[in-house]
């Protein structure tokens, strides 16, 4: 394949992975879908994948085949940001590369992050999370209200907008992964909307999240607004609208 430009993806070569209409750019294939993309020439080899998205078949693929790629060889992966790494030797690169497979895996064991942030000083916040932090409202639309359960002490999902981030993924009922309560994600995302009750006051932070997504694992990231609501019969609880972007966690 040398002078080519191709996708693995699922441990395989993928001709045409944006066949499918829910891939719609590259960012997307590589973040979401775990594919990693190879780059040949007579300057070399470069391979882009996402640190922690759902792809260690297609590395693993792409490490038994270096031998057939003209180097030096270019590992492009993503974390916080994009990292650059350059092996000239076949045998060094095909190391390099499980060594960055293994490194992936140190932080498996937790499986989301969130981190507190100063929307004023914040360069990443997108518009709408500015305006709902601002006004201190937001469209039904874009949000996900989360009701507090006084008997368990949790917060339960009792509706997701339409055009909220989980809908675009997981769709609109409440019982999908991310909308149900007691695992370690729903611990971890949850403890920030008690503090929300407790002061009253909107809440915005980033957030790094492994969701189980068609029987497989994908990263996620996305940045959110908590702002709290009061429900009918005076039950107390939070709204919650989020975009996903780029977030300011370096797992490394």
């Amino acid at each position: 394949m040398d002078g080519t430009s191709y996708w693995v993806v699922n441990g395989k070569v993928d001709l045409d992975p944006f066949s499918d209409p829910q891939i719609k750019s590259p960012e997307q294939l590589m973040q979401r879908s775990g594919g990693v993309h190879v780059n040949t020439a007579r300057k070399g080899t470069v391979v882009r994948w996402a640190m922690f998205a759902s792809n260690w078949a297609s590395l693993y693929y792409v490490a038994e085949t270096l031998r057939n790629l003209p180097g030096p060889y270019t590992f492009e992966f993503f974390l916080s940001g994009w990292f650059t790494q350059t092996v000239t030797d076949p045998g060094e690169a095909y190391l390099r590369l499980h060594d960055l497979i293994v490194k992936s895996d140190i932080h498996l064991r937790q499986k989301t992050f969130v981190k507190t942030m100063d929307l004023d000083i914040s360069s990443w916040v997108p518009n709408l999370l500015a305006d709902v932090y601002k006004e201190r409202a937001s469209d039904p639309d874009v949000t996900v209200d989360c009701v507090l359960d006084p008997e368990t002490n949790r917060f339960i999902v009792d509706r997701v907008g339409e055009n909220s981030g989980i809908a675009k993924l997981f769709g609109m009922q409440p019982d999908t992964f991310p909308c149900l309560s007691g695992h370690s994600y729903d611990h971890v995302v949850s403890s920030a909307y008690k503090h929300v009750l407790r002061t009253g006051e909107p809440h915005y932070d980033h957030v790094v999240a492994s969701l189980p997504m068609n029987q497989t694992a994908h990263w996620f990231t996305y940045q959110r607004v908590v702002l709290p609501h009061n429900f009918a019969g005076g039950r107390k609880g939070v709204s919650v609208v989020s975009e996903f972007g780029k977030v300011d966690i370096n797992l490394l």
